[in-house]
């Protein structure tokens, strides 16, 4: 019973820290996400074929490069939108996480 509870509580927890992160930073890790994950496994899978072992760290690179280029060149150039640290931050980081996962 008490473990009802606590697990309970923990979710209702995480609900809470998920409704509080703004719409906007969402749909940037979503970004991230569609442009990031494709670019590694693509890296890795020539990894796998060829024998390298650099080029998923390659596609995440790339992935980064892309997701601040969007930030510069769509938000900030074309003003289609609001250029911001955060945006870069929140498409970044479902990037760099599985990319350090992978380097350890």
């Amino acid at each position: 019973m008490l473990y009802i509870l606590i697990n309970k509580n923990i979710n209702m927890n995480i609900k809470k820290i998920i409704n509080s992160i703004d719409l906007d930073k969402k749909d940037h890790v979503l970004l991230g996400i569609a442009i990031g994950y494709p670019l590694m496994i693509i890296g890795y899978l020539l990894d796998l074929t060829l024998g390298y072992d650099f080029l998923l760290i390659f596609g995440a690179i790339a992935g980064i490069i892309a997701v601040g280029a969007k930030e510069v060149i769509h938000d900030w150039l074309m003003g289609k939108g609001c250029p911001e640290w955060w945006d870069f931050i929140a498409s970044a980081i479902p990037i760099v996480f599985p990319l350090l996962c992978y380097l350890a």
